[in-house]
């Protein structure tokens, strides 16, 4: 077997990409669909305490995101940090995940929101007069903040998603419908678990009319919520069943302490 050639061209010097295509590479690593974008926007709703949310979506998400929401809005004070990458309210500090009750807390969903698409915020908080609409540039920043009339709570606009990375761009519109069915799928399980939210999602294609893809009353009931997704016909094949908790064989056999056990588990 004759041996290999030896490389002729020289080598490339090790260097650091630059900051900006790091937060764009990186980006395509934490939002990675349409499922990731829009259950990350969901969560943001249900962290700020919203029990009304409302998403829109426009040819199916390739031209335009956009959750609305009844929470808490955003104060002023706050709108710098909103899209910065690891900046949060929820944690200080590694030691504080023990105690995250939230679905999000890293800070890293917005921000790379920013990096792939154009993203635009409407916002009231309950302290303020007025709303105010802010756009973002890539990295972040805030390019323009004025004032907005709306309720309080906020609205998150995401329109061309990965139009900066174009090759995934490509891949997204092609895929789309594939990428649309998974979404689906995730905010119907967001739909089942939010007990007293509720959540309307319609897509609208070109200049069609708006077609409702899932919808909830804001029950409290599990059971509810299941049937407002599914269907009422789906209810009559559910099995319910109980929560006992672990008798003293079973505790022995694994090493469990019952008194540390955690109760209505499944509530």
């Amino acid at each position: 077997r004759a041996a290999p050639s030896p490389c002729t061209s020289p080598a490339k010097a090790i260097r650091a990409i630059d900051s900006r295509s790091v937060h764009r590479i990186c980006s395509g690593q934490v939002v990675l669909n349409l499922g990731t974008a829009v259950k990350e926007l969901v969560e943001n709703s249900l962290d700020a305490g919203a029990t009304n949310i409302d998403i829109k979506l426009k040819d199916h998400g390739t031209e335009l995101i956009e959750v609305s929401d009844n929470g808490g809005g955003v104060e002023e004070e706050n709108f710098e940090g909103l899209t910065l990458k690891h900046y949060t309210s929820k944690i200080q500090d590694f030691s504080d995940l023990v105690h995250v009750e939230t679905f999000g807390f890293r800070g890293e969903a917005l921000s790379s929101l920013c990096a792939l698409s154009d993203v635009t915020i409407f916002t009231c908080h309950k302290s303020a007069k007025v709303g105010t609409r802010l756009v973002f540039d890539h990295n972040g920043k805030i390019t323009q903040k004025t004032p907005y009339p709306r309720q309080q709570g906020t609205t998150v606009n995401i329109q061309q998603l990965f139009y900066t990375l174009p090759v995934r761009h490509k891949e997204f519109q092609r895929n789309i419908k594939k990428e649309y069915a998974k979404m689906v799928q995730i905010l119907q399980a967001y739909c089942i678990i939010s007990k007293g939210v509720r959540i309307n999602c319609s897509n609208q294609v070109g200049q069609g009319k708006k077609n409702s893809v899932v919808s909830t009353t804001g029950s409290a009931s599990l059971k509810e919520n299941i049937g407002a997704v599914f269907g009422q016909k789906q209810l009559q094949s559910l099995i319910p069943f109980v929560q006992l908790p672990p008798n003293e064989a079973v505790c022995e056999e694994y090493g469990l302490n019952a008194t540390d056990m955690p109760q209505n588990l499944y509530r």
